[in-house]
């Protein structure tokens, strides 16, 4: 029971640490959204990821000090025996409070409904996918699939492939299908649907709204980014042009990244392409620089202090 005790003290910390910081990052991303456009799409995505992975690691990083912490310096618990322990000897005290226990089961369900969502999302879309891939005829690179709706995506986390539709691929001139492969191709390159997984997969354990809003976000600017790729790779009008004859269809849906744009970012999209910048702006490596430095300050500052901060979160908590 102390063992089962402990680990709902430390989920209550963890799950803090994780709604908290996941709250204050998707803030961050909303109040800075006009400063992260003006740095270009690899900083907007780069502030969405971040958002979305650092939380778990700051409610990792935080529950291994204090379990480290409580398990080699001199015991304490008796001594202040007025609140329940972060403690992995004295943790039992947890299961008194309705609430902690509460909390953390509530956690637990919300964790494994939206696991079981996206499990449920990514079955349904590979079995779609398998029965595009059986019907489909590989020319060069893509598959091409006999159909009246205009789609073209890359599906496969592991081995992604491009597929695209005959309708897709006779409604636009041969500069636009280049320009639209070349999108889609970017996305293979850069393992784009691996990184998303795995940012879905970091936002199971994330503040309410979290995990939809950062996904829209790095969706959104991973988009433009292809575009980018793409107009470098053909011509930004030919990209331009795509999108807007591919929004005139009726998209195929896929768990996967699509070329169709949806009619409200058709025209960000068409304007970020014809406005593409031969560079990206330095704010993208800044960015990181200052995450990785905020992120060793907050380290240092949890081993200097981290006895205070035990006791604190054990008298506000326990």
């Amino acid at each position: 029971m102390t063992a089962f005790g402990s680990a709902v003290g430390f989920g209550v910390v963890f799950l803090l640490v994780v709604v908290a910081a996941s709250a204050l990052g998707c803030a961050v991303v909303a109040v800075g959204g006009r400063a992260l456009a003006a740095r270009g799409p690899v900083a907007e995505r780069r502030a969405a990821a971040l958002a979305a992975v650092v939380p778990p690691i700051a409610g990792v990083l935080v529950v291994a000090a204090l379990a480290l912490h409580s398990a080699t310096t001199i015991d304490h618990c008796e001594a202040h025996d007025h609140h329940a322990h972060l403690c992995v000897a004295h943790g039992g005290a947890w299961l008194a409070r309705p609430w902690a226990v509460a909390v953390a089961a509530a956690a637990t369900v919300v964790t494994i409904g939206r696991a079981a969502l996206l499990l449920a999302t990514l079955v349904g879309a590979r079995a779609r996918v398998r029965t595009l891939a059986a019907v489909a005829e590989v020319v060069d690179d893509v598959r091409v699939v006999d159909s009246p709706r205009r789609f073209c995506f890359v599906a496969g986390v592991r081995r992604p492939a491009i597929y695209a539709s005959t309708a897709a691929l006779r409604a636009l001139a041969d500069d636009e299908r280049a320009a639209m492969l070349a999108h889609e191709r970017a996305h293979v390159r850069a393992r784009d649907l691996l990184w998303r997984r795995a940012l879905e997969v970091a936002t199971l354990v994330a503040a309410p709204l979290a995990p939809g809003f950062l996904a829209r976000r790095w969706d959104d600017a991973t988009e433009r980014l292809r575009d980018r790729d793409a107009a470098r790779a053909t011509d930004p009008a030919a990209v331009a042009h795509a999108l807007i004859a591919m929004c005139r269809g009726e998209a195929a849906w896929a768990a996967s990244m699509n070329y169709a744009p949806p009619v409200h970012a058709l025209t960000r999209r068409v304007e970020a392409v014809l406005a593409t910048p031969d560079d990206e702006p330095r704010g993208a490596r800044r960015l990181a620089i200052v995450a990785a430095a905020l992120g060793a300050a907050v380290i240092v500052a949890l081993v200097a202090f981290v006895d205070p901060i035990h006791h604190a979160l054990e008298t506000l908590l326990g």
